[in-house]
């Protein structure tokens, strides 16, 4: 597998190539992380102790644990969150950290009670704006705005449908986050735009298709390119998760799919390790690799 990934992408880019370390931002699609509580408004029979899954409080409990371990290993200074069920799993997450953050949850209208989240170092991000962002879709964006080390950040964070959905409700879902970061760059100058998240589909498709504002960079296209990504989808590696910015504001800006052995099936196989594989109880964390962006001024 590219030599996993070029030496797990040359050891977190050699704790980045520079003495001074660099801001960090993560996103991670933590693939289902729903609590044991059944829920009123939506069906989650699956993931409670009777259901078919047996969803208990020690598979939970795993759950969090293997994800503490992925965000504390980077312990970045932002980390975004999708498939969260709502806010008392964040704060179960938060609760199980070694790293110390604060938290941002919005509730979505999610089939699944699917929602997004952020993670924040309190003393690195001053949160000023918080938005949902209508996506054309159950799922909206998730927009925060504020300063990060003294530096405005304007997040977007975004969990498009799924390869299972229609292509259609994923292109208008794709226009809609353009369309709203094209009229933040143009609305004020001083915007410095990140969009990260799931967008279920590559950064080459939506370079081919000119989906995204002419004036954002994927920085995910050349590791996509080489033969990296994010998850397995029919049998294959796709970079579903990936990070778009505003190269003027964030010139030396890079970014990495951030893979450790433990994280692949088999320790080092050929995909990540779910918490469930073909409905067996597997124990890993996610279905997707994180994706985690360094920014250095």
């Amino acid at each position: 597998m590219r030599l996993l990934w070029t030496i797990l992408a040359t050891v977190f880019i050699v704790i980045t190539a520079t003495a001074k370390r660099p801001t960090v931002v993560m996103f991670y699609n933590v693939e289902s992380l729903y609590d044991t509580i059944p829920s009123l408004f939506y069906d989650d029979r699956e993931y409670t102790p009777d259901g078919a899954l047996r969803w208990n409080t020690t598979r939970y409990q795993n759950k969090l644990n293997a994800i503490a371990s992925v965000i504390d290993s980077v312990s970045a200074e932002i980390v975004a969150l999708a498939e969260v069920e709502n806010e008392s799993v964040v704060r179960d997450l938060v609760m199980t950290l070694g790293t110390d953050y604060n938290y941002i949850h919005r509730t979505s209208n999610d089939a699944r009670g699917m929602d997004l989240a952020l993670l924040y170092k309190g003393d690195k991000l001053f949160p000023q704006k918080i938005r949902e962002i209508k996506s054309g879709y159950r799922r909206d964006f998730l927009y925060v705005q504020g300063t990060l080390d003294g530096k405005r950040i304007d997040l977007v964070i975004c969990h498009l449908p799924s390869q299972l959905s229609r292509k259609e409700s994923r292109l208008k879902a794709q226009r809609h986050l353009a369309t709203f970061a094209d009229s933040l760059h143009r609305a004020d100058s001083d915007a410095r735009i990140i969009l990260i998240g799931d967008f279920n589909d590559s950064p080459q498709q939506l370079v081919r298709r000119r989906a995204m504002p002419e004036w954002s960079e994927p920085l995910l296209l050349e590791a996509e390119r080489r033969g990296e990504g994010t998850i397995v989808y029919n049998g294959q590696w796709h970079m579903f998760d990936h990070i778009w910015i505003d190269r003027a504001a964030f010139p030396d800006a890079r970014a990495q799919v951030y893979i450790r052995r433990d994280l692949l099936s088999n320790n080092g196989g050929t995909r990540p390790l779910r918490t469930f594989t073909s409905r067996a109880y597997t124990a890993g964390p996610s279905d997707h690799l994180p994706v985690i962006l360094h920014l250095y001024k």
